[in-house]
């Protein structure tokens, strides 16, 4: 009995440790379910087995293949995405290029500008700036000049050799372009003559030496010789804002001569001619050129130097004569303004220049 009651209770042991065991791996299928559906999952039909339970092998397998799915899923999703975001990027690249190309046309074709729209006037910080007024002296361009002159003259021709006492005059010339000046002037000139070579009386016809007018006149009779004359000018500067201005011209001039004995006679009479009242005065034209510098000191004062040449182009233009020709020396005050007019004529000067 003893050993009967044993074996059954044995048998009850091992029942009881088989259901316990049963119920453990029904609460660990449960327990893993739970966990798939907390991390996400979800049961679906395809999840159930119709015919009956699936197996655990079976159930990681399905599992699998969703996650497999799922990041197949996830891996062409972040693709078309990256596709996407290039499209957009490539469609804004075109889009603003094409912009720019549009904005350059218009800048090209369009002639005025599109109203700007009123912007808010925000007041800018007063700083203050003390200002210093300075003084500019005001540069003025001159294009006109008077030039007071003063010089000398050579008279030199056949059997003439003069030089003149007093050579005075003044200039006024004007721009005309930046190197060219044209001018007018008016000039005055003197000369002291002893005729020493007239010891002597010739009419024409012979030559008479005459020892009374040797004894009245002694070696000669002074003439005295006046010369105006109207200049018209023009010069070419070979520099135009340099301090010295170096220049070339030409003129022509209308002369005016007068030439007379300045002893009255002395009461001398010879062959009832009657000495003392000898005359004689005289038009000609004569052209020439000139070579000088103008030397500016400040913007209006400057000095001016030049040499010129001239001669006559004409002669006897206008003559006068105060005595007939039956005076021997009236004769002479001819020939000798008849020699001189065809004589070259070479005068120095210098003068001030005044701009205005």
């Amino acid at each position: 009995m003893k050993k009967s009651s044993n074996a059954k209770m044995n048998s009850l042991l091992l029942a009881i440790m088989v259901m316990a065991s049963v119920q453990n791996v029904k609460a660990q299928d449960a327990f893993d379910d739970t966990d798939y559906m907390m991390d996400g999952g979800t049961i679906e039909m395809d999840d159930l087995n119709i015919d009956g339970k699936l197996t655990a092998s079976e159930r990681l397998k399905k599992q699998r293949e969703k996650l497999e799915e799922r990041n197949r899923d996830m891996m062409e999703k972040k693709v078309e995405d990256i596709r996407i975001k290039q499209e957009i990027e490539l469609t804004k690249n075109l889009q603003k290029a094409f912009n720019n190309s549009l904005t350059q046309m218009d800048q090209i074709n369009t002639t005025q500008a599109a109203p700007v729209a009123p912007q808010p006037v925000v007041a800018a910080p007063v700083v203050e700036t003390k200002v210093e007024t300075v003084q500019v002296e005001e540069v003025k361009e001159t294009n006109s000049k008077v030039i007071p002159f003063l010089g000398a003259s050579a008279i030199k021709g056949n059997g003439i050799d003069f030089e003149s006492k007093l050579n005075v005059g003044a200039t006024l010339e004007s721009k005309v372009l930046p190197n060219v000046t044209v001018g007018f002037g008016l000039g005055y000139t003197t000369l002291d003559i002893t005729d020493i070579s007239n010891n002597f009386i010739n009419n024409d016809s012979q030559v008479y030496y005459n020892n009374g007018y040797n004894n009245y006149f002694g070696q000669g009779r002074a003439m005295s010789y006046s010369k105006l004359n109207l200049e018209a000018n023009g010069k070419f500067f070979f520099t135009e804002d340099a301090k010295v201005k170096p220049f070339v011209g030409a003129q022509l001039n209308f002369n005016r001569s007068n030439i007379k004995y300045e002893d009255g006679g002395n009461g001398y009479s010879y062959n009832s001619v009657n000495f003392g009242n000898e005359g004689f005065s005289s038009n000609n034209l004569s052209a020439g050129v000139k070579l000088g510098a103008e030397v500016d000191f400040t913007s209006t004062i400057g000095l001016n130097v030049d040499l010129s040449y001239s001669k006559s182009i004409t002669s006897g233009l206008g003559e006068n004569a105060d005595a007939s020709n039956t005076n021997p020396d009236q004769v002479r005050l001819e020939n000798v303004t008849r020699a001189m007019e065809k004589s070259d004529t070479t005068s120095i000067s210098a003068g001030v220049v005044v701009k205005f």
